[in-house]
C-alpha cells in the first residue's frame, strides 16, 4: 500500500525536487491543494488535488472530527473560515504518512499590513490545524514544516519524527504568540511578554572563551550574508549591530563607522565613501585597528586597498565591488558581511530591547529618537551658521550611540573626538577635549546627557568649541548659558536624553 503525504506550502523553494523524490524513490501518493498543486502538476508530479479528495478515515484522530462537526462548525459557520472548515473535512478522511505543510510567516504579514480586519483574514487556520495534528500523532506522522528538513525527514525514525514534531508546535505556538501580540496591542494592554526564539546555530564561544553562546531567530531580523563564508562570532553579531545602527542613522549618503568593542571610534559622511572612509579612520587610528567597519554605501576597491593593509575583524556594507572582494581572497582574517536588507528598513527592525537581569527582565523601547532643525532651541545669544548646525545633528547623531556619559566633537560631517563611558559629564568633556587638540577649534560638542556643570562650558571655551548641542532641562541651566553668552559660545538645547549604558 503506498504511503501518503499532504503537501501545501507558502515556500516553495526546493519543493520540485523533494516532490518528485517522495513519488519515484519512495512510492507517495501526494495530496496538494491549491497553488502548491498547480505547481506540481505544472511540473508533470503526479498528484491528487484536495478538492477531489474523500474517503472515510483520517489523519485527524475522531476527537477532532467530532470537534469539526461541533465547535469548529459553530464557530466558523458565520464566517468566510467556512471554505477553510470545509478543507479540514476533506483531508481528516484518509489516513496519511506525511504533512508538509509551512504557512505564510505572520511576522510578515503584520509588516505589510496595518488594517486588523486583513491580518485577521490571513491567519492560516488550516495549515496551524494540521501541523499541530500531524504534530501530536508524530509516532506515525512525519511533519515537516521547513524546507531543510526535507531530505532528513524521508528516512527519519521515531526520535527524528519526534524532533520534527517538536519544531511544528515550536511554530504553531510562536504563530499563535504573534497573533496573541498584535491582538493586544488593539487593547492597549501588554500583561505578557512572551519569547520564543529558534537557534539557529551554535556560536563558538560567548563574549569570552569560557561562556557558552548561541544565535536564536526571532520576529524582526535583517537579511544579510557572510560573503566570504567566515562565521560571525558573538562579539561580531555585537559589533555589527552597532556599526549599522549609526550608518543607518545617515542611509542616504556616503557614511562610515568604525567600532571597538560596541563601542564608535570614528564616524564620518563623505564626498565618496572612499573619502568617509579615511575621515572617519583619522578620528582614531590606534582604536580602528581590529575594529568592525560599517558602510552606508558598496564597498569599492579603493576602499578595499586600505581596509586590506590594515586588521580589521568585520567588514559591512550594503554591498561589495567585484574587484573589492577579489583584494579580499587572500586576506582571511577579514569576515564581509552584506547587508542585504536596506538601511532604510533595517532602522524599522529594532522595536524593543530586553535584559535579562537577575531582578526581572527588563524591556524598553529602542533609542528611535529623531532630531529635527525645527524641533530645537537656540537659546544662546551667539547663534549657529548653518553650517554648524548641520554638524550638530551629525554630532548628536553619533553620540546617541556612544556609551553613557559621553562627548564627541565633530566639524565637517567628521569626529574628531569620542569620549565616553565615563562617570560624569566633565571627566567626557575634558578627555574629548584633550584627544581633539588643536581639531576642536570652532568645531561642534554634543552631549548624550544634560550638561549640569559650568566647568563644562569653561572647558569648551579653552578647546575654542564653537557651539554646544546638549539635552538641557538642568535647575542650572540659565547659568551654563550665562557663561555660553560670556565667552560668545552658541547652544542649542534638544529636550531629548540619550543614555546608553
Amino acid at each position: 500500500m503506498k504511503r501518503r503525504a499532504f503537501i501545501s506550502v507558502y515556500d516553495k523553494v526546493g519543493l520540485i525536487d523533494f516532490a518528485k523524490n517522495l513519488v519515484e524513490k519512495f512510492d507517495y501518493e501526494i495530496v496538494a491543494g491549491g497553488d502548491t498543486y498547480d505547481l506540481l502538476k505544472s511540473a508533470e508530479i503526479e498528484a491528487i488535488n484536495l478538492a477531489d479528495f474523500s474517503n472515510t478515515s483520517g489523519i485527524l484522530s475522531k476527537d477532532f472530527e467530532a470537534l469539526n462537526e461541533t465547535v469548529l462548525a459553530g464557530i466558523l459557520s458565520n464566517s468566510s473560515d467556512v471554505r477553510e472548515l470545509n478543507e479540514l473535512e476533506r483531508i481528516a478522511i484518509k489516513s496519511f504518512d506525511m504533512v508538509v505543510v509551512n504557512v505564510c510567516p505572520y511576522e510578515r504579514i503584520i509588516l505589510e499590513s496595518s488594517d486588523m480586519d486583513e491580518m485577521i483574514r490571513k491567519i492560516d487556520l488550516v495549515g496551524i490545524t494540521l501541523l499541530r495534528a500531524g504534530a501530536k500523532n508524530y509516532k506515525n506522522v512525519t511533519v515537516i514544516t521547513d524546507k531543510v528538513d526535507y531530505y532528513v525527514a524521508l528516512n527519519a525514525n521515531e526520535f527524528g519524527r519526534l524532533k520534527l514534531a517538536a519544531k511544528a508546535f515550536n511554530l504553531t505556538s510562536n504563530y499563535d504568540r504573534l497573533i496573541s501580540s498584535k491582538l493586544a496591542e488593539q487593547t492597549g494592554e501588554k500583561p505578557f511578554k512572551t519569547f520564543n526564539f529558534e537557534k539557529v546555530r551554535d556560536l563558538q564561544y560567548g563574549e569570552n572563551p569560557h561562556q557558552k553562546g548561541a544565535i536564536y531567530k526571532t520576529d524582526r531580523m535583517v537579511d544579510y550574508e557572510v560573503i566570504n563564508g567566515r562565521e560571525l562570532s558573538y562579539n561580531d553579531i555585537l559589533n555589527v549591530t552597532e556599526a549599522a545602527n549609526i550608518v543607518s542613522e545617515f542611509y542616504d549618503v556616503n557614511a562610515v563607522a568604525i567600532i571597538r568593542h560596541t563601542k564608535p571610534c570614528g564616524v564620518a559622511l563623505g564626498r565618496s565613501i572612499y573619502d568617509a572612509y579615511t575621515k572617519a579612520f583619522d578620528c582614531d587610528p590606534v582604536s580602528s585597528f581590529y575594529g568592525t567597519v560599517g558602510f552606508s554605501k558598496p564597498v569599492d576597491s579603493e576602499v578595499a586597498k586600505h581596509l586590506n593593509s590594515m586588521s580589521v575583524e568585520v567588514i559591512i556594507a550594503p554591498d561589495f565591488m567585484p574587484d573589492a572582494v577579489e583584494l579580499f581572497e587572500d586576506n582571511s582574517d577579514i569576515k564581509l558581511v552584506k547587508l542585504n536588507t536596506s538601511l532604510k528598513d533595517y532602522r524599522k527592525l529594532t522595536r524593543e530591547e530586553v535584559i535579562m537581569s537577575p531582578f526581572g527582565a527588563l524591556v524598553q523601547d529602542s533609542n528611535s529618537s529623531e532630531l529635527d532643525k525645527d524641533m530645537f532651541k537656540v537659546v544662546t545669544r551667539e547663534k549657529p551658521t548653518a553650517e554648524q548646525i548641520e554638524d550638530a545633528v551629525f554630532a548628536w547623531k553619533v553620540v546617541k550611540y556612544a556609551k553613557t556619559n559621553s562627548a564627541v566633537i565633530a566639524r565637517d560631517f567628521k569626529t574628531a573626538a569620542i569620549a565616553q563611558g565615563q562617570t560624569n559629564a566633565i571627566v567626557a568633556v575634558e578627555q574629548a577635549l584633550n584627544y581633539a587638540c588643536d581639531n576642536s577649534k570652532e568645531a561642534v560638542l554634543a552631549s548624550d546627557a544634560t550638561i549640569h556643570a559650568e566647568d563644562c562650558i569653561y572647558s569648551a571655551v579653552q578647546g575654542r568649541i564653537s557651539l554646544i548641542i546638549q539635552p538641557g532641562g538642568s535647575v542650572k541651566d540659565q547659568k551654563i548659558i550665562d557663561v555660553c553668552d560670556k565667552y560668545g559660545i552658541s547652544m542649542i538645547t534638544t529636550g531629548i536624553r540619550n543614555y546608553k549604558q
